[in-house]
């Protein structure tokens, strides 16, 4: 019976992983879009196939192409055309944005990873 017990809480943890992974993943599209921009220019169906590779989730053309489009809008990518493919970069403005970013991702991090020393230097400061 605890076999049976711990079978199904094991499917509701993933269950409840999967749905956090893809939320996360949803909120951080732009900087996960920018970071792989970063080594070099790509269209959006090999940002769709990179964000799959690395999460597991399948996100639509629907859901990845107005972000795209709404952050050439915004001057954080440039589009470029050739032939039939639309080749994405990120421009200098969302170059320094992924740096920014990055720090305060950073801080995230160490907070996870240990949050007893980020509220003893806070304390401390």
């Amino acid at each position: 019976m605890s076999g049976l017990r711990n079978s199904t809480l094991n499917i509701e943890i993933d269950r409840y992983v999967r749905r956090y992974r893809r939320g996360v993943v949803n909120s951080l599209l732009e900087f996960l879009i920018l970071n792989y921009l970063e080594k070099g220019k790509l269209c959006g169906y090999d940002i769709i196939t990179l964000l799959h590779e690395r999460f597991h989730i399948l996100l639509s053309p629907g859901q990845v192409y107005p972000v795209i489009d709404l952050m050439a809008e915004q001057g954080l990518i440039r589009k470029e055309r050739q032939g039939r493919a639309v080749l994405l970069e990120a421009s200098l403005l969302g170059q320094s944005l992924l740096k920014a970013c990055r720090e305060d991702f950073r801080a995230i991090q160490m907070q996870l990873s240990n949050p007893m020393a980020v509220e003893l230097r806070a304390v401390a400061q």
